[in-house]
């Protein structure tokens, strides 16, 4: 599975929404193009499918912009992704058995729906607000980096 631009400029603009927004104070585009470098023009485009999937509300006129529909914790990564790209699946046979005649008897077709459940389920693990946490970032760094050279390594046993 590869993450689009669409799906990666998405959670970057909900990511920002997420720090800086609440009920009272939504954020305009024009602020999230310049935190995250995203032309206004393309945001203006991820907005559409993300206020469909009922991720974001707009609120029009001089002190306007958008705001999450629910609290950071409560959105998860999986959601922005799906509602910005599709459906998440490795192939597309996971989600559409009819773009394959061989569906019933492929022998690799499980192994694609298992492994498309468990990178859903994992991105369904991580919400706004643990992106938005620098604690969960530098957590996460962490064991990257240590499983990172654990692979590199597989012979080398880390020392304590």
């Amino acid at each position: 599975m590869r993450i689009s631009t669409r799906g990666r400029y998405s959670l970057r603009m909900m990511l920002e929404i997420a720090r800086f927004s609440d009920d009272e104070t939504p954020i305009s585009l024009q602020d999230v193009a310049t935190w995250t470098g995203i032309s206004r023009r393309y945001l203006e485009q991820l907005i559409i499918p993300l206020k469909a999937a009922r991720l974001l509300r707009g609120r029009s006129g001089r002190a306007g912009g958008y705001s999450l529909t629910r609290q950071p914790a409560e959105i998860k990564v999986g959601e922005v992704l799906a509602a910005a790209m599709g459906p998440l699946s490795l192939v597309e046979c996971v989600d559409q058995e009819r773009v394959c005649g061989r569906t019933g008897t492929c022998e690799c077709r499980q192994l694609w729906i298992l492994l498309s459940d468990r990178v859903r389920d994992m991105l369904d693990e991580y919400s706004l607000a643990d992106l938005a946490d620098p604690t969960w970032l530098a957590r996460t760094s962490r064991r990257i980096n240590t499983r990172r050279q654990q692979r590199a390594n597989p012979r080398n046993e880390v020392k304590s």
